[in-house]
């Protein structure tokens, strides 16, 4: 890895100034006065870690949170940058949002970035000269983002440079993902049955073997799409979810509903699957949400875990489609009582072993995912899910913990170490 070029470190000033901190950083860094409250001096603008490099000491780590060019003045979720970046300012770690015509603009020792102002009172985006990061945290908001030709320069660029490290590099793709699990010996019994959706499905042959179906967009997400086909007595019932509503349908021949779902897919990739029996709660099937991340030692484990409901006219547990958000240990001891124990193990057993898997059929580093599973009534557990850019969790302690742990792995793959009161404060928030 090459060396981190010298820095100087900022020191807390009365009032509010700009100054060059680093070289070829035009007015990038602010000088502050922090609140009397915080535990660590976040006046200092630049790095706050030293590591031993060739027996000298350097400044660092720079890290980008990389996010497609466009809106005001970037695209993505601005909260979660700026909740990311605070978190930074607490473990002395600088962050900056990095887009492809930041990168595209860069120099031997720079890139064209944006820092938030931590003085005004709302976001406040800073464009400036910033140093050559030494990890790049992949946060394109969507497929189509990520698929566009400039990103895709930006992430084989980032790629070839010598001491960057990138990692969650692309979103995952549903049919691949059920491929390469169905391959495994150990972890194919978690997956339901899966096909593609084409025309010429056999669905009548379907239905015979599975009462209840799913179809799933292949880069859908929130269940935006999804469709439910159910065996009634009284024929065959489709509803379809969008954003706005769902639409309810019943058919009396198998080759109608095809050419109905031809229809609703608009030619889109889809997935039809198994329907699982889920286990209820109050009454609702509910399915289980896992954040996955890696720690400062560069190993998985489970941050934090929530179960979604689903809700009262709902055909999936997503909360933007009605579900609701309850705690898992709340959920699985009212529903299993006894075997509560055993089977909260079993989940956290089962979602380490699956990101484990899913990172070693990619060819790049993984430090995070989301992954759900569903949960029959007789403790069953199936794999419905991974996302490689998890949405934020709502729980306090799960989100807090969730942004110093994306921290902690970027800080593992630059080879900095936390140091002093940076240190105590992670400490005492984990």
């Amino acid at each position: 890895m090459n060396p981190p070029h010298k820095r100087k470190r900022t020191t807390a000033t009365s009032k509010k100034k700009r100054s060059s901190v680093f070289p070829g950083m035009l007015d990038a860094t602010l000088n502050y006065q922090s609140p009397p409250s915080s535990s660590v001096d976040e006046s200092r603008g630049g790095a706050q870690l030293e590591r031993l490099y060739q027996s000298k000491q350097s400044l660092g780590p720079f890290i980008a949170i990389l996010t497609s060019d466009g809106g005001k003045p970037f695209q993505g979720n601005h909260a979660n940058f700026a909740d990311l970046i605070r978190t930074g300012r607490k473990m002395g770690i600088t962050v900056y949002v990095l887009t492809p015509s930041g990168l595209a603009s860069r120099t031997e020792t720079t890139v064209t970035g944006y820092l938030l102002d931590p003085a005004a009172p709302g976001l406040k985006w800073i464009r400036a000269k910033l140093p050559i990061p030494n990890v790049v945290y992949n946060r394109v908001p969507n497929r189509r983002a990520e698929q566009s030709p400039a990103v895709q320069k930006a992430i084989k660029t980032i790629s070839d440079m010598p001491g960057v490290h990138l990692f969650n590099p692309h979103f995952f793709d549903k049919w691949t993902l059920h491929q390469q699990l169905a391959a495994s010996d150990t972890l194919k019994k978690l997956v339901p049955y899966t096909l593609k959706w084409t025309p010429n499905l056999q669905l009548d042959e379907l239905l015979k073997k599975y009462p209840r179906l799913y179809l799933k967009q292949v880069d859908g997400k929130a269940g935006i799409g999804m469709m439910r086909i159910s065996r009634m007595k009284n024929g065959i019932e489709l509803i379809y979810q969008d954003k706005k509503e769902k639409t309810r349908k019943t058919f009396t021949s198998v080759d109608a509903l095809s050419q109905t779902v031809q229809q609703l897919t608009q030619q889109l990739p889809y997935l039809i699957q198994q329907g699982i029996p889920l286990a209820t709660f109050e009454g609702r099937p509910f399915d289980v949400r896992m954040l996955l991340q890696k720690n400062n030692q560069g190993e998985w484990g489970l941050t934090g875990a929530g179960v979604r409901v689903a809700g009262p006219t709902s055909i999936s547990t997503h909360v933007p489609m009605g579900g609701r958000i309850e705690s898992l240990h709340r959920v699985i001891r009212h529903t299993f009582k006894e075997k509560a124990p055993e089977i909260l193990s079993k989940i956290k057993i089962t979602g380490l072993e699956l990101a484990k898997y899913i990172e070693s059929k990619q060819s790049s580093a993984l430090g995070e995912m989301s992954i759900d599973l569903g949960i029959e009534e007789n403790g069953t557990l199936w794999f419905f899910e991974a996302n490689a850019k998890p949405m934020k969790f709502d729980e306090p302690d799960i989100r807090r913990l969730s942004l110093m742990r994306i921290l902690e792995y970027a800080l593992y793959l630059s080879g900095y170490q936390l140091t002093g009161e940076a240190m105590k404060t992670c400490s005492s928030e984990t």
